[in-house]
């Protein structure tokens, strides 16, 4: 294992595509410590505290690397990207035309797909985005200011981390080693179990 590894770094390439992907994690571990503006983190920490025990919210903060729990910029993490990969899929059984730019456009097909997953991704945060606003507003204490302007900036901070975090899937995969999606799912996962080992240690 060391020696094949000793191998790899020895080739230029590989040696690019081993140092972008810890690299990109770093980035995706700094935007959870960056949280959205109007936001008590540390009322939300305890509002999650009570509710999402065992139940499908806490599930859903494991996966994004406890993002939910904490209203950090990368809180809706991959889940936009993914869901609209599974709902382009699903519907080029039901929509003929999608059917025929996976089977027979070519590359150009294929991009024209991505394109429309991308544009599907930021559809989705948008509507997630709103839906996680929503939610902190219905804690009362967990929201600083409300009104239209903070509502905006809030869901804004929130599309905008979905968008990152998808881009930065792409870019490990193009650039690095793996699928970037399968690792930053893994990412987030082993940082929530690692947070929630040092808080029982602690």
């Amino acid at each position: 294992m060391i020696e094949t590894v000793k191998n790899a770094w020895k080739i230029p390439e590989l040696r690019k595509q081993l140092v972008f992907v810890p690299f990109a994690i770093v980035v995706f571990r700094f935007g959870h410590a960056i949280y959205v503006p109007f936001v008590d983190t540390a009322s939300l920490a305890t509002q999650f505290a009570t509710i999402s025990g065992g139940n499908l919210l806490g599930y859903f903060n494991t996966l994004s690397g406890g993002g939910l729990a904490t209203a950090s910029i990368f809180a809706l993490s991959i889940y936009p990207y993914i869901n609209s990969s599974i709902i382009i899929q699903l519907l080029q059984v039901a929509i003929p035309a999608l059917e025929r730019l996976a089977k027979d456009g070519g590359e150009e097909g294929k991009k024209k797909l991505q394109r429309i997953t991308r544009y599907t991704t930021l559809a989705l945060a948008i509507i997630m985005a709103f839906s996680y606003y929503l939610m902190l507003k219905s804690f009362g204490t967990v929201l600083t200011r409300t009104g239209t302007w903070s509502a905006i900036v809030i869901i804004a901070s929130f599309v905008a981390g979905s968008m990152v975090v998808m881009w930065l899937g792409d870019q490990i995969t193009e650039k690095g080693i793996g699928n970037g999606i399968s690792i930053i799912l893994l990412v987030g996962i082993v940082s929530s179990g690692f947070s929630a080992l040092t808080s029982i240690i602690s």
